[in-house]
């Protein structure tokens, strides 16, 4: 168990409710020496659960995740020094992942670029930052389809830090996309790399809805309008900024085409408010990993799926008009999930 002091002072928490800022906890990983303690929220009370001038260590990290804690709260002088400091970490192992072990490089560049995608959210219109992702994540590509091997362990790996699913959720659906695109032997490297960047940088409008929507248990329906929009939000953050065709943005842009396609099939009796309309294999391939790994993951608001309940309803989605795909799909799930 965590061991947390308690404030008495009425002053003293309403100063550090105007002083403090979240950050993730995996982001503590990143910090080094800290001017000032780190605190957790509890009961509607701020609790420090590492103290100033130390640095945070993996078991103080680790008894933070394993006791729900996705984030903690820190000062911004110690939040800018912990962004450079992922930053730099991000560019240094891009740089280095052909060197040394390719399971341990590779994991770690996954969950660095996780983490600094929250920093995209929270900036989207940093081109710096945005750069950065962009060919961090081209960089993670070539890499990835040249380790084939080792992509279901990265994607477990991935699972097991227990980040926020607007974190995680990206960069799991691209990993999975890439390897069964591989798989099939129906598109050449760039059209892989292309598409898993697609994929990894569809979710970026995100950052246009409030933090706190993320974790509601019940959503309005104003609320779904917003979380259905943000497939537009990304189009308008990316296009002009990445070098990506017009044929990529739009997948990005129409992402969530099979989404609705869902609530149609689910809810029989109720009228489509609009035609049907009809993308191409690379599109339904990204909104199916997309689905994929939301439906089989818990969010607030549900329970995920079991993988064969999750199949159920993706054969609804695809295999009329990609039957041959959909059985290879369900060949790469059992051959991925048991490597």
């Amino acid at each position: 168990m965590l061991k947390v002091a308690s404030f008495n002072s009425y002053s003293e928490q309403h100063r550090l409710s105007l002083k403090l800022r979240p950050i993730l906890v995996g982001e503590l990983y990143l910090a080094r020496k800290l001017k000032n303690p780190v605190y957790i929220f509890k009961n509607g009370l701020f609790y420090p659960v590492v103290n100033e001038g130390s640095v945070p260590t993996k078991e103080q990290i680790n008894t933070l995740i394993k006791n729900a804690h996705r984030e903690v709260y820190i000062y911004p002088e110690d939040i800018q020094e912990i962004k450079k400091n992922l930053e730099t970490a991000l560019v240094k192992v891009t740089r280095s992942l052909s060197v040394g072990d390719p399971l341990e490089n590779g994991t770690k560049d996954l969950k660095l670029l996780s983490l600094n995608l929250g920093g995209l959210y929270e900036n989207p219109h940093n081109d710096e930052l945005l750069m950065l992702q962009f060919q961090s994540t081209q960089n993670l590509s070539k890499f990835l389809m040249e380790n084939k091997k080792h992509q279901p362990q990265f994607f477990q790996n991935l699972i097991r830090e227990n980040f926020h699913f607007t974190l995680s959720q990206p960069m799991l659906s691209s990993v999975l996309l890439l390897s069964f695109l591989q798989s099939i032997h129906l598109f050449h490297d760039k059209e892989v790399e292309n598409l898993f960047l697609a994929s990894y940088l569809k979710d970026i409008g995100i950052s246009m809805i409030p933090d706190d929507k993320y974790d509601l248990k019940t959503l309005t329906t104003r609320d779904q309008e917003l979380f259905a929009n943000h497939a537009d939000f990304s189009f308008e953050l990316l296009e002009g900024r990445i070098p990506l065709s017009k044929n990529y943005l739009t997948i990005i842009k129409h992402h969530h085409f099979l989404n609705d396609k869902m609530k149609d099939l689910l809810q029989k009796d109720k009228k489509k408010s609009e035609p049907e309309i009809i993308f191409g294999l690379e599109s339904t391939l990204v909104s199916v990993f997309d689905i994929l790994v939301a439906m089989t993951n818990d969010r607030p608001y549900r329970k995920g799926m079991s993988l064969f309940q999750s199949l159920e309803l993706i054969k609804m989605m695809m295999a009329d008009e990609y039957p041959q795909e959909f059985k290879a799909l369900v060949i790469f799930l059992k051959q991925f999930y048991k490597n």
